[in-house]
């Protein structure tokens, strides 16, 4: 905006990074399972108007991003969320929240913000989350296998969540992968395709991170010991079966959510 006078919270100034995209057109990256491995990035720095480093309504300081828009709804759309968060690593919820008008009160928590990221996006599209606290805890969630379960290991190679379509070739009878057929969000709407090596560097297969590897094995380590029990899915393990700090966060979830209800 070439004018800096905040407009109302629910609007998001257009933005030529974003503005070409929609629930029905969304960004590739959003199909991107993992990142490109970011070198050492400079500091990022303030913003500044009419000479004047700008504030938000907290009294801090916002930081430049050039594919954020000047000002940003209190409810930005789910999937506009995470393709901002995609887009550097340095992005956090704070630079964001801190586009917004109003006050604090009229923000959204940073983790009502990931919920939403979570069920209105990722899971709907089986998206990967790139998430760097999740990344750096170290431990493999049950939410990051039930992710891989929907994956094939041509989209892992590939790395991306996008369709893969087939061609078949005659000589050798097999199936071919072709190309990559994105999901929109909205029932109906036309895919766009991309190249197979889209989301690859130099076109070679993607390397699974350390953690992505964790992830897969222990889902075939629990679906392995699902068919050993007789089970349909690793899903219905005992709670014996599953890793400890599974049970341990259902636990403390359940006893928080009996607290916060007057049950407890």
């Amino acid at each position: 905006m070439s004018n800096t006078e905040p407009p109302s919270n629910d609007h998001t100034c257009p933005h030529p990074y974003h503005s070409g995209y929609s629930p029905d057109n969304l960004p590739p990256l959003l199909f991107q399972i993992e990142p490109r491995r970011s070198q050492n990035l400079p500091v990022i720095p303030h913003l500044v108007e009419n000479g004047v480093v700008v504030k938000d309504s907290e009294g801090v300081e916002i930081r430049i991003f050039s594919f954020l828009p000047r000002y940003i709804t209190t409810r930005p759309a789910a999937w506009l969320l995470e393709f901002w968060m995609r887009s550097d690593p340095r992005l956090t919820y704070r630079d964001i929240k801190a586009r917004m008008v109003g006050g604090r009160r009229d923000k959204p928590m940073e983790n009502a913000l990931n919920m939403r990221r979570e069920r209105d996006v990722r899971a709907p599209l089986a998206l990967s989350c790139w998430s760097t606290r999740r990344t750096a805890s170290g431990r493999v969630s049950r939410i990051d296998v039930e992710r891989v379960e929907k994956w094939t290991l041509d989209q892992i190679a590939y790395n991306t969540t996008m369709d893969i379509e087939y061609r078949f070739d005659v000589q050798s009878g097999r199936f071919y992968p072709l190309r990559l057929r994105s999901k929109p969000l909205t029932p109906g709407v036309a895919p766009r395709f991309y190249p197979l090596t889209y989301f690859l560097d130099g076109g070679r297969p993607h390397q699974p991170s350390r953690r992505l590897q964790a992830t897969i094995q222990t889902y075939h380590r629990l679906e392995s010991r699902a068919l050993d029990l007789g089970l349909r899915s690793w899903r219905d393990l005992p709670d014996q079966e599953l890793p400890a700090s599974w049970v341990t966060h259902r636990n403390n979830a359940r006893a928080a959510s009996a607290a916060r209800h007057g049950r407890a």
